[in-house]
């Protein structure tokens, strides 16, 4: 039993994530990686994955690491995977990005990947951009994009990690913890920190209204 426990000790300890600031210099900062200065150069810099299409409750991932390229965003380095997706003039679109928690959320502290957006054409003009405003619950986080286009066709995302403050409470959700029977639940408030790396998935949702 002695040995189980520290098996779990351990497997804690090392599941633990790395201090997002020290990531962010260490790994972003003085990458060796593509560092493109303007949407369009970022796009020519890497290859684009086909966003899916209403994938149902279990969307595809796809990890951002240190060893993805990078943009500049307001001067700040941030690695970005790249997804195309068909639009149509007129017709309001409505585009999800979910992000994981980080290492499965083990550990004491928890942190995800909290996207910034650009939405480009086949020419790399952009469309629209932003940080956006993070929802969602200890796990995953989500950010929303949506509008309208003015021409149909193949247009690209840049999904890219905020990295204007590593470590940064995004989130904070109210987890429900079993205890005593005299206390049966309680109530604990748990945040999610922005972290440089992490998985994300971008998905084009037709069921939602704009």
């Amino acid at each position: 039993m002695r040995s189980l426990f520290l098996l779990l000790c351990c497997l804690l300890i090392t599941a633990c994530s790395s201090n997002p600031t020290t990531l962010f210099e260490e790994q972003v900062k003085n990458s060796s990686t593509p560092l493109a200065r303007t949407p369009s150069e970022a796009m020519r810099n890497t290859q684009a994955v086909p966003m899916p299409i209403d994938p149902g409750w279990r969307p595809p991932q796809w990890k951002i690491t240190a060893e993805e390229p990078r943009i500049l965003i307001n001067g700040i380095p941030s690695n970005y995977r790249l997804f195309s997706v068909a639009l149509i003039k007129d017709k309001p679109f409505h585009i999800d990005v979910n992000s994981w928690c980080v290492n499965a959320c083990l550990g004491f502290s928890k942190y995800t990947l909290n996207p910034y957006l650009i939405l480009m054409d086949a020419q790399g003009n952009v469309q629209a951009e932003g940080f956006g405003k993070a929802s969602g619950i200890v796990g995953v986080i989500s950010q929303v994009l949506k509008g309208t286009v003015k021409n149909s066709g193949t247009y690209y995302l840049i999904v890219a990690a905020d990295n204007r403050a590593p470590g940064e409470t995004i989130v904070i959700d109210n987890v429900l913890l079993i205890g005593a029977a005299a206390n049966p639940i309680a109530p604990l408030r748990i945040g999610m920190g922005s972290y440089p790396f992490g998985s994300v998935g971008p998905l084009l949702n037709t069921e939602e209204t704009p």
